[in-house]
């Protein structure tokens, strides 16, 4: 048999070897301590130096504390524009929604019903009260505010007073309670 002529020669498999970035070294290491670690505490420490607090503050001293409460009650004092805006409004209030509820429960026989009606009026003249009863607190404390204001102001009150009586007087359920 003849002798075969030996083939070329095969070309070398390449080495199987992984690519830098998929091994982990230590470099990889280093660079991950650093970003978890490291970043965040120089962070807090150049937001410390710079005077923005980190991690909350300690919380108000006595002092700071009530400041912040008077701050939250104060109320400023009230003009006598704003206590005409309160009497016009406590006008439409009983002038016209007071005096529909109490139309209704008059209008009405039967007593659930009476009651309700009776119970919304009584209701809206409590609003009432509660806002003339503040335009009074401010005329007292400030003497600028014109009597005007102040008589109006006792007028409805007592027209108030007056509706509440009649509600009661007219309580269905009255001689029950």
């Amino acid at each position: 048999m003849p002798k075969k002529k030996p083939s070329p020669p095969r070309a070398a498999a390449k080495a199987s070897s992984q690519t830098d970035s998929d091994q982990l070294d230590f470099g990889d290491l280093t660079l991950g301590i650093v970003a978890a670690v490291v970043m965040p505490v120089l962070v807090a420490i150049l937001l410390g130096i710079v005077g923005m607090p980190v991690g909350g503050s300690g919380g108000l001293n006595a002092d700071q504390a009530q400041q912040f409460r008077d701050v939250r009650g104060y109320t400023p004092p009230m003009t006598i524009k704003e206590a005409q805006i309160i009497l016009q409004r406590v006008q439409f209030w009983v002038d016209d929604r007071a005096a529909e509820y109490i139309r209704r429960s008059r209008s009405t026989d039967a007593a659930q019903e009476k009651n309700y009606w009776q119970g919304i009026a009584i209701g809206v003249l409590g609003e009432a009260a509660d806002d003339l009863s503040r335009v009074l607190d401010a005329t007292a404390l400030d003497l600028e505010i014109k009597t005007l204001v102040r008589d109006a102001t006792q007028e409805w009150i007592s027209k108030i007073d007056t509706l509440r009586f009649e509600l009661d007087q007219e309580d269905p359920f009255r001689q029950i309670r």
